[in-house]
């Protein structure tokens, strides 16, 4: 799990998002462990999901996000490799 949301100006807020690390992991169990992992979570979002810079990971993770009606955006703008994974707004 990783702490979010610590700021010096407007105190501590802190958080624990679950995280899935898909590195070293086949497309086909890619596939098990993000529709698991998601529907475990589904009620605890939001939630990461670390691709790396695999495109067809990527592809993999963004097709079960829009099969579950959820969104995906990336968990920061320097770092495209690891998704946040929450309600559509």
């Amino acid at each position: 799990m990783e702490r979010v949301g610590s700021s010096p100006t407007l105190g501590t807020l802190i958080f624990y998002m679950k995280s899935l690390d898909l590195h070293k992991k086949r497309y086909e169990e890619a596939k098990i462990l993000v529709s698991t992992f998601i529907e475990n979570n589904i009620d605890n979002l939001p939630v990461e999901i670390i691709t790396g810079n695999s495109v067809d990971m990527r592809k993999i993770v963004l097709d079960i996000v829009n099969k579950h009606n959820l969104s995906a955006n990336p968990r920061t703008f320097y770092n495209l490799g690891a998704l946040k994974i929450d309600n559509k707004s």
